[in-house]
């Protein structure tokens, strides 16, 4: 069963998420997702300033030189999928 979450946020901010979630293969929804499920799981929430990230062009983001295929991401994808199921 899913739920939908009405939040507020800059137009701008939203269109340039969207953009990078796509970027890296992604929908917003499985990011927002998978930082909810993180969340719960570790009772943390971590941001990082604009000095601390990196510009990456690869299409595997945070995967890159990780030697991780498309599949494997679908599995991590359906894995967190399968956490939010269970929450």
């Amino acid at each position: 069963m899913t739920s939908t979450i009405i939040l507020k946020t800059d137009s701008k901010l939203k269109q340039k998420a969207q953009q990078t979630a796509e970027e890296l293969g992604l929908t917003l929804t499985s990011v927002i997702n998978g930082y909810l499920s993180d969340f719960v799981e570790t009772k943390k929430i971590t941001f990082q300033t604009k000095k601390n990230i990196k510009q990456n062009t690869d299409p595997y983001g945070i995967f890159a030189g990780a030697n991780i295929t498309e599949d494997d991401i679908d599995s991590i994808t359906k894995s967190w999928m399968k956490k939010i199921d269970a929450i």
